[in-house]
């Protein structure tokens, strides 16, 4: 991976979710394009947070008072229960009633396309995050996944 900088690997065109939406379009958008987070641009087309499954269950866990729960794979085993009390309608008025801008992470982590992957893959060890939007200057041009990194791995 020697001289392989993110705009060598990484995702041009990402699927990007805006801050007003609510959580519930966002988790039928990351579903329906098969990805575990978004970046969050507003109108004007700025990067102003990322939203990861780990930030909707974080606010489903402070929202709807839900025990445990780290990630959306708890909260279908653990979460909705008659012992927590959370049914599927509660759950669902909890996402459609939460913007993505009261969930996202902000201010988000980024990176600059001429960055190397190895500069990528430290800056989401150090955070534990599975993608970087990757900016020029402050507009959204790609993203960086974990997938994409092995991928590169594999290939050199």
């Amino acid at each position: 991976m020697i001289n392989v900088v993110v705009r060598d690997v990484m995702s041009r065109h990402p699927i990007t979710v805006g801050p007003d939406a609510n959580l519930l379009d966002a988790l039928v958008l990351m579903r329906g394009q098969k990805v575990s987070g978004l970046p969050v641009v507003a109108e004007d087309g700025k990067l102003v947070g990322v939203l990861s499954q780990r930030d909707v269950a974080r606010t489903l866990r402070g929202a709807g008072g839900i025990p445990e729960v780290t990630g959306l794979f708890d909260l279908l085993i653990f979460g909705l229960s008659e012992e927590t009390g959370v049914s599927g309608q509660v759950l669902k008025r909890i996402l459609e009633e939460t913007n993505v801008r009261d969930a996202m992470s902000s201010p988000p982590i980024s990176i600059p396309a001429d960055a190397s992957l190895e500069l990528a893959a430290e800056v989401m060890r150090e955070n534990e995050i599975n993608r970087i939007p990757v900016l020029r200057g402050d507009r959204l041009i790609g993203i960086v996944t974990r997938n994409d990194l092995v991928r590169a791995m594999v290939h050199s």
